[in-house]
């Protein structure tokens, strides 16, 4: 069988596997007899989603589009800093870059880890919905399951709209931009010269398409699993209506102002008609500490690492490695004392500002009250001292690290055992901040209030009980997203300035150019670029 209809891929992909074949590059295409339906069945057609989810995790454990693109989101911004090479720490050029905002050059962990994975993805679901539409959207209609048909389709939709959502995020300006810059794939390329003239693309385009997507998405999911209805690949980790609807309200939000009203009808969607099956009624870190078909309650939409590649197999050599450059603990599990790759470490700023520390850099009650300091941060103090304060406020255990003062460390991944950890992707905490900006900024104060207090209330810190709401809600998902490669483009969406943070100086102006230039092997190949 040819699979060529089955792997459409991006021309970066194409590249790859043009410069590792002895042939040449135009009999590479070359058909000896016509493209075959590589979906005879619905459990071939299953395949098709399942090769989607998987090439989002890409090609081994530092190719994940997960893990790398939360570092734009959080380096470019002003809740991190670097920790000092003075101490012993090994910070890589890319993230130095990031943190200086050096944003006329490309930045290489990017072009494995977001250009590639998420064009491979792009095209595996743009093959199966090739597929679909080739068919009228009545594919394998004699098995009589249109309903399974459809599902796999809003699940196709969802993943092409989830890659281009960080594509978009890593080399594109924030929306709205009339540029065009990277290839718009919408459909696959069945020969070498489509491959190498793809259309180019600017963030209106792809949000665009990305709304699209996942209006469709939304349309054909069904709310959840059930057994006997549903194929049981689908109970692990695979998107839903709601899911489909939480990422449609971050996109939407993204957007800026004039599309708040559409995101707020999504986001009362996935809060108030999710019929108990997302709720904030666990700890923080009962989120991040789930492997197998686990999750925690108040996770919308997970990706099944548990494995490492996604898809429920015997391998973990896909679990993402990346994490550990701003995680405590690298993906064994082993702890801040062998992790040799940590350098991303929370800013004073950040800890000053959401009131976990004071002027002098001391601990306030509020950060030893509040359950995400406690579950979700390592506070390492010196490597001078001795003395452990708190499960999670001990001395620096790592031997080649000789640090001369305390460091907040991110501790929320990695919390399942050794590369056995599901990762959380869209949370109802999430949802409930963003529903509750709006509401602020549209005037309705006692909505607004209780969104803020549900999440407030989970993490064991109490209503609010201050003046300045919107500030609060600011702060608030401060504390709640960081290290989740939020902070920059919830800001962006807001148009507000983008802090200095511990880097001193004045704020920049939210439509910065915080994004990465193209791969110069896409660029130097593709004739769109011309």
């Amino acid at each position: 069988m040819n699979y060529t209809k089955y792997i459409s891929l991006s021309f970066t992909v194409f590249v790859l596997l043009i410069f590792s074949s002895a042939c040449d590059n135009e009999e590479f295409f070359e058909l000896e007899r016509p493209v075959e339906d590589p979906w005879l069945t619905l459990a071939d057609f299953e395949k098709a989603p399942i090769g989607a989810y998987y090439a989002l995790s890409g090609n081994g454990g530092n190719r994940t589009i997960f893990a790398h693109g939360r570092m734009a989101g959080e380096l470019f911004a002003d809740g991190v800093n670097i920790a000092p090479p003075s101490a012993g720490f090994e910070p890589n050029g890319d993230s130095e870059d990031m943190y200086a905002r050096v944003t006329d050059v490309p930045i290489g962990i990017f072009d494995n880890g977001v250009f590639n994975s998420g064009y491979f993805a792009v095209g595996l679901a743009n093959g199966g919905l090739d597929f679909v539409e080739e068919n009228n959207g009545r594919p394998l209609a004699s098995e009589g399951r249109q309903d399974e048909v459809d599902r796999i389709a809003g699940e196709l939709h969802f993943v092409r709209a989830y890659a281009y959502y960080w594509i978009t995020r890593i080399y594109m300006p924030p929306y709205p931009s009339d540029e065009k810059r990277i290839p718009f794939r919408i459909e696959q390329a069945d020969n070498f010269d489509e491959a190498i003239t793809s259309e180019l693309a600017s963030t209106n385009d792809l949000y665009g398409l990305i709304v699209e997507d996942l209006r469709a998405a939304k349309d054909l999911l069904p709310e959840r699993y059930e057994e006997g209805v549903h194929n049981p690949s689908y109970a692990d980790g695979r998107a839903n209506k709601f899911a489909a609807a939480a990422l449609l309200a971050k996109v939407l939000f993204h957007m800026g102002p004039e599309m708040r009203d559409e995101a707020l009808a999504e986001l009362n969607f996935v809060i108030d008609q999710n019929g108990g099956d997302y709720t904030l009624d666990e700890d923080p870190i009962e989120a991040f500490n789930k492997t197998g078909i686990e999750r925690g309650s108040e996770v919308i939409w997970y990706y099944a690492l548990w494995t490492g590649d996604g898809l429920g197999g015997s391998s973990n050599w896909k679990h993402p490695n990346r994490f550990q450059n701003y995680n405590a603990s690298n993906r064994q599990a082993s702890g801040p004392e062998t992790n040799q790759n940590r350098h991303i470490i929370a800013s004073t700023s950040f800890l000053q500002q959401v009131g976990w520390e004071d002027a002098a850099g001391n601990l306030t009650p509020e950060a030893i009250t509040d359950k995400r300091f406690n579950q979700l941060f390592l506070r390492l103090l010196s490597s001078a001292q001795t003395d452990t304060i708190a499960d999670n406020i001990y001395p620096e255990p790592n031997g080649n690290f000789a640090t001369t003062e305390a460091y907040v460390w991110n501790n929320r991944y990695y919390r399942a055992g050794d590369r056995v950890t599901n990762l959380p992707i869209l949370r109802l905490a999430d949802m409930h901040l963003l529903r509750a900006i709006i509401r602020a900024q549209s005037g309705d104060v006692a909505g607004a209030t209780a969104d803020l207090n549900a999440v407030r209330n989970r993490a064991g810190i109490g209503d609010y009980a201050g003046s300045d709401l919107e500030n609060a809600i600011h702060l608030e998902r401060f504390k709640e997203m960081a290290f989740e490669g939020d902070r920059l483009y919830y800001l962006q969406g807001l148009r507000m300035d983008i802090p200095a943070g511990d880097r001193g100086g004045s704020a920049v102006p939210w439509d910065s150019p915080f994004y990465s230039e193209i791969p110069d092997y896409e660029t130097d190949i593709n004739q769109a670029f011309e």
